[in-house]
């Protein structure tokens, strides 16, 4: 899998709705290599009493070597400042540092991707925040929506009940959208799917 065009998990939303629907599996369906950046598996596994934490932890490991684990400069930083984090002031910094340090991180994953190796991601989010993030991305890509994702899931004959087990969850869900980003081509086009 690691020669296939990726499916990145743009923040920890998508995790926990698809956790919450039992869904995680749906990822594995794309037949894409799955990637998940250290700040966003941070923010969903670190504190295991969490909601689906333990469920989303034990799926990763569960994948063996199918997600990868990525690295960044971000995630660096915020375990350092972390460490370091042993005055109020440092810790107030800490605090700053992590906001949005996830879609931070995502930004910098994909800026690393060389858009001559990937004919196209596909981005999961929630965030409304992602899209305008990755919008001056350099390598092609596609945003959706859990709801699309798991709406596509469902189309392509790979699981009949997704969108049943998605739309049960206690989880507000953002409209199922679809938003193109083709670095060649101008501005980012989205519409409903």
């Amino acid at each position: 899998m690691l020669d296939r065009d990726p499916i990145v998990i743009a923040d920890a939303g998508p995790l926990i709705r698809l956790a919450a629907a039992g869904l995680l599996d749906a990822m594995r369906l794309t037949n894409r290599r799955i990637v998940i950046v250290d700040r966003i598996e941070e923010e969903v596994c670190s504190d295991l009493s969490k909601p689906y934490a333990p469920e989303i932890q034990a799926w990763m490991m569960s994948m063996n070597g199918a997600i990868e684990h990525a690295e960044t400069l971000e995630g660096i930083a915020i375990a350092t400042l972390r460490e370091r984090a042993t005055t109020s002031e440092a810790q107030d910094k800490l605090k700053r540092a992590l906001r949005n340090s996830g879609e931070r991180a995502i930004r910098e994953y994909i800026e690393t991707m060389d858009p001559q190796d990937t004919d196209e991601a596909l981005v999961l989010y929630e965030d409304g925040a992602v899209p305008n993030l990755m919008a001056a991305a350099t390598v092609p890509m596609t945003l959706v929506t859990t709801r699309a994702f798991v709406r596509e899931i469902e189309e392509r004959g790979y699981n009949l009940d997704a969108v049943q087990a998605l739309e049960a969850v206690p989880y507000n869900l953002k409209p199922a959208i679809r938003t193109v980003i083709d670095a060649n081509s101008g501005p980012p086009e989205s519409f409903p799917k």
